[in-house]
């Protein structure tokens, strides 16, 4: 058969496809980087926008995050998304960002409030205890003299024995009360650093939120960012482009709304003014008879045989090994495959006739000449030469 002298170009598509706009057919001529093939983009869009919305989400949600382990007092977005605000969406995300910022940044700042009121309660009860604490060292004082004189009046025994101990009775009270007044004010100095440490607390909390907050944004975004790759090239795959200049040929699909599979070949572009060769198949058992260079004469049975003229041509090419052709069976006969090149001027005697790949054609290789008697004795004289042969 009739072939180019560079390969056919196979456009095919990576993925499944539905075709939108269909702007060839089979023969028609291109160039290369016309568009052949329009696919139905609406649900790659859909996920872009999906994906691309998705990544504002978290690039705001970052910024916000970053201001906050700063302690910055608003939120800084980066350029690109305050220069696309004119999108409702990325206003709406930039906004509830913001805002969300400022009512967490007043939470906190209503619990400092709340604790540290807590605090300056303490310090009024701690001030409020001091001053009992004052005047009970007082109280003791002027009980231990009063106990003094009593004691010196019970040992001249000028008063009972029950006014001493009613006495000492008051005394041990009143050290009791003090201990008390004592315990009150160090438990609330506890209270108050316990309070200071919540407040800490508060900051401390945030930072270690924002932190994982950060880290699961900066996960989110690369796995989300492969994702928005895939979907742009993917968009860019829409339009099936001519990867070669020449005549469209065995085109897979024929409609609007065609499914193009993966991977499968949607046409084949035949390159133009290319050089035509023939491509031949020769049996192993005539290999030994063919050489580069050697003549053969062409007929190309799909024109009329009277009015055509027989071609001569010359082998160009003879494969290494032999060649199996799968697609025909797994028990396909093996052959080597044989191009012969045609020259231009042979060519011309043709005419008119238009050649195409693909045409069928009879190749007859000239090989060396051989006398009536060979033919009978060559089968005899191979039986013999195998007969003798060691094995």
């Amino acid at each position: 058969q009739i072939v180019v002298d560079t390969s056919v170009k196979k456009v095919q598509h990576p993925t499944v496809g539905i075709v939108k706009e269909l702007h060839v057919r089979t023969g028609d001529r291109v160039k290369a980087g016309d568009l052949l093939i329009r696919l139905d983009d609406t649900q790659i869009r859909a996920s872009l926008e999906m994906v691309r919305h998705s990544l504002d989400e978290l690039t705001s949600r970052r910024a916000r995050d970053e201001v906050e382990r700063d302690g910055a007092p608003e939120v800084t977005f980066p350029p690109d998304l305050l220069a696309r605000q004119s999108d409702p969406l990325v206003a709406r995300i930039i906004e509830g960002e913001r805002n969300l910022f400022a009512t967490r940044r007043s939470s906190r700042a209503g619990q400092r409030a709340l604790l540290r009121a807590q605090i300056a309660e303490l310090d009024e009860q701690i001030r409020g205890t001091k001053e009992q604490l004052t005047a009970k060292d007082k109280e003791i004082e002027w009980v231990k003299q009063e106990l003094k004189g009593t004691r010196e009046l019970w040992q001249k025994n000028l008063i009972q024995l029950g006014r001493l101990t009613a006495q000492e009775r008051e005394a041990a009270r009143l050290e009791g009360d003090h201990g008390v007044l004592l315990a009150q004010i160090a438990q609330n100095r506890g209270k108050v650093a316990e309070t200071e440490l919540r407040i800490i607390q508060i900051d401390e909390d945030l930072r270690t939120e924002v932190s994982k907050d950060l880290a699961e944004n900066r996960a989110k975004t690369s796995e989300l960012t492969e994702r928005r790759i895939a979907a742009e090239d993917q968009l860019r795959r829409v339009e099936i482009r001519a990867p070669h200049e020449g005549v469209v040929h065995e085109l897979a699909v024929h409609t609007v709304g065609g499914v193009i599979k993966e991977g499968e070949p949607i046409m084949l572009i035949v390159p133009d003014g290319e050089k035509l060769l023939v491509e031949a198949k020769v049996q192993p058992q005539d290999i030994d008879q063919l050489y580069i260079g050697q003549p053969a004469a062409l007929r190309f049975s799909a024109f009329n045989q009277r009015t055509t003229p027989e071609v001569n041509g010359t082998v160009s090419l003879v494969s290494a090994d032999v060649v199996q052709d799968t697609r025909v069976g797994q028990n396909a006969p093996p052959y080597y495959m044989v191009r012969v090149s045609i020259s231009p001027e042979e060519l011309e005697k043709l005419g008119d006739v238009k050649l195409m790949p693909g045409m069928p054609v009879e190749v007859f290789i000239r090989t060396h000449e051989r006398t009536a008697l060979s033919y009978l004795v060559r089968p005899v004289h191979d039986q013999i030469a195998r007969a003798f042969k060691e094995k």
